[in-house]
């Protein structure tokens, strides 16, 4: 009897832990080869774990509200005043990083992804990275997207609202964690591989 009571009160709690929120399944968890941690901010109050958050964290924060979600359960929502606050992970030893300004609305950012896609020889591998960005208000804010510290775009300055759509590219890096050495790519390198740009249509 007491065996059949902790199996019933097992599954109970496994039931649970399914059916919370905070295990929210994001489109960008699916992406086979995925290296972003915590790619669509699902963990709720630990909303993010996975990311180094830098420079100015004021007004910025998780969002459950639905139009502003685009993928699974949460969103981050930031909206920094005065000065840039930065997201970054480290996929493959490359900073990826975002930075961001929004005075005095929000922007929105979900469903980030990583992929290595392979050698390119010389130590360097070819990414496919995507993000999905929303712009709450208007000008003045300022959006960007670092690559190893070259900025790849888009680089969104005082640009008027608009809702999500998803911004894509191919970019050279490394493709083992490199702590103290990181790749820098050149413009050069860069021009090869592509950068990020909007998707039509999304």
């Amino acid at each position: 009897m007491k065996l059949r009571t902790l199996t019933i009160l097992v599954l109970a709690a496994a039931l649970t832990v399914l059916t919370c929120p905070a295990w929210g399944q994001d489109v960008c968890q699916t992406v086979a080869g995925n290296e972003i941690v915590n790619c669509g901010f699902e963990f709720g109050g630990n909303a993010f774990t996975g990311w180094t958050w830098t420079g100015n964290t004021g007004f910025t924060a998780v969002t459950t509200y639905p139009p502003y979600v685009y993928s699974g359960n949460y969103a981050a929502l930031m909206g920094p005043v005065g000065s840039d606050g930065y997201f970054t992970q480290n996929p493959g030893g490359n900073a990826f990083t975002f930075a961001f300004r929004q005075d005095p609305s929000y922007w929105l950012l979900d469903s980030i992804e990583a992929v290595d896609l392979g050698s390119l020889g010389g130590g360097l591998n070819l990414w496919y990275v995507q993000f999905s960005l929303a712009n709450l208000g208007g000008p003045t804010n300022d959006f960007t997207v670092y690559w190893n510290g070259v900025d790849v775009g888009p680089s969104l300055v005082d640009v008027d609202a608009f809702p999500y759509e998803v911004f894509s590219g191919y970019l050279v890096g490394s493709s083992v964690p490199e702590p103290g050495s990181l790749i820098l790519m050149g413009s050069g390198l860069l021009g090869l591989a592509g950068v990020i740009r909007r998707k039509l249509g999304a």
